[in-house]
């Protein structure tokens, strides 16, 4: 049995079932992970988390400390996910656990099976070594925590607890990423607009729970502070006004969002958003979620359109906040009519097949025998890069270069932890922290490069050597046939460090 707020026995059978599709998808995601390599991001942010510090340019560092041991504990490469597939079972109980408090068990289950279902949470944020698992996370922690404070009874002493463990969530969410303030201002106007919850704002709580969350995201101002808030700068600038106005920017935002979320969930998830508007004046539990929503989805779907160009997942952390919306209105009388289970096995089908294609263009590129031009290929960035260490120019070498970040990041992954890897560019984002190039002046190296871009590197980092060998070509393979053409050009007598961007 349970009351009106969904609120029932912690393991009765909903919360069987729920177990079961945890575990179910969990083992699908840990294979799925284990058959991918990592791409371009991934392979950049094991390398970069090499370095343990207080936090880093890109994100701030919670997901880069727990990629950090992962890759000592387990190894760097796949086994490095390990660590985000766990915390993302745990979000998804998190996810039933809100939606069953909120409106029942089936709005849980189906909220549940949905999350899950949906490439972007079932890939992405479910596996990758990103910052958006453990964001995730303390998201649906810290919803759970207020919706048990602001839909519940707690006595004084628990209200207490209640409000500093959702300071606790929100803190962790912060250190994992910056957009998590959008959150914390969803919170803020829900207390605000409604008229039973604006009592807290009179409570010493929020303010205390605030002050927690502050304390937790500390090390991320700290490092900032000690270097000319580089990233604080990098994400602002997104944002920062462009010239002239971008509606394609926000058209493909958007296109990019149905296609993470696919077309099949996408259209009831947003039916299940409009129809929580529509009954949010009566309905606190709706407008609490909606709350929670809407502000990273309005905001980031927006700022194409005067900044720069916008990502797709970055209103992810918003429509996770829909599924509990769309398990509501699923579990509504009307409902009984639809087929929900034939819907739940296409898309559970179509989950499958899409992640059988990716992992199979990913070892093999046989789609590419059905394009009539090879275009981008984005399982091309999963492509193994190891047969840099058996090039001849590699061995021994003291340190290697490259003149992009991302291929920084598959260099440093391929070559491992024993040969340093530099950036020398203008934009070596988080690469430029790891280590100080200035140690091996008058050193011997090799630059790492594309075919095409000899010239160009040569030209580029030629100052900052005394001469070069011929470049050596590398070509990586998949599926026996050549992908990636490389170029290894052994650097003697390094003259000095690259000037880096960032102060240090």
């Amino acid at each position: 049995m349970s009351d009106a707020f969904g609120r029932a026995p912690r393991f009765d059978a909903a919360a069987r079932a729920a177990l079961i599709q945890i575990a179910a998808f969990a083992a699908a995601r840990a294979l799925f992970a284990a058959a991918l390599g990592p791409g371009y991001d991934e392979s950049y942010t094991i390398a970069v988390a090499r370095r343990l510090d207080l936090s880093y340019f890109d994100h701030p560092p919670l997901h880069q400390w727990i990629a950090h041991f992962a890759a000592l504990a387990l190894g760097e490469g796949a086994p490095t996910r390990a660590p985000f597939v766990a915390l993302f079972a745990a979000t998804g109980w998190l996810t039933f656990a809100l939606t069953r408090r909120l409106f029942g068990a089936r709005a849980g289950l189906v909220a549940l099976f949905t999350l899950n279902a949906t490439p972007f949470f079932f890939a992405s944020a479910g596996a990758w070594v990103v910052p958006d698992g453990p964001l995730l996370f303390a998201l649906a922690g810290a919803a759970l925590t207020l919706a048990k404070l602001l839909f519940g009874a707690p006595a004084p002493r628990a209200a207490w607890a209640l409000w500093l463990l959702a300071g606790v969530c929100l803190g962790l969410a912060g250190l994992s990423k910056y957009s998590a303030a959008l959150s914390a201002l969803g919170v803020l106007v829900f207390l605000v607009v409604s008229p039973r919850q604006r009592h807290w704002l009179a409570h010493p709580a929020p303010y205390a729970a605030a002050l927690v969350a502050l304390a937790i995201v500390s090390p991320a101002f700290v490092w900032n502070a000690r270097h000319g808030w580089v990233s604080f700068a990098f994400q602002g600038g997104r944002a920062a006004l462009a010239g002239g106005w971008r509606p394609a920017q926000v058209g493909a935002t958007l296109i990019g969002q149905i296609a993470y979320l696919t077309p099949w969930l996408f259209v009831p998830l947003l039916i299940a958003l409009i129809e929580a508007a529509r009954r949010a004046r009566s309905d606190e539990r709706r407008l609490f979620l909606l709350c929670l929503a809407l502000p990273p989805i309005v905001v980031f779907t927006l700022t194409p359109l005067w900044g720069a160009r916008g990502l797709p997942h970055w209103p992810m952390p918003g429509w996770l906040f829909v599924f509990p919306l769309l398990g509501a209105w699923l579990a509504e009388p009307w409902a009984a009519r639809v087929h929900l289970k034939r819907w739940a096995f296409g898309a559970a089908t179509a989950l499958v097949v899409l992640a059988a294609v990716a992992v199979s263009q990913a070892a093999t590129g046989w789609l590419d025998r059905f394009r009539p031009a090879r275009g981008a290929d984005p399982t091309l960035e999963t492509l193994d890069w190891g047969a840099l260490r058996a090039a001849p120019a590699a061995q021994g070498a003291a340190f290697v270069v490259a003149a992009r970040w991302w291929e920084g990041g598959k260099i440093a992954l391929a070559l491992g932890p024993q040969t340093p890897t530099f950036v020398f560019s203008a934009d070596p984002r988080g690469m430029a922290f790891v280590d100080d190039a200035g140690r091996f002046v008058g050193g011997d190296g090799v630059i790492v490069a594309p075919q095409g871009r000899i010239e160009e590197t040569l030209a580029a980092l030629g100052p900052y050597f005394a001469r070069f060998d011929a470049p050596q070509p590398l070509t990586l393979q998949r599926g026996g046939r050549d992908e990636i053409s490389l170029a290894l050009i052994p650097a003697h007598g390094l003259t000095r460090a690259f000037p880096l961007p960032y102060p240090h």
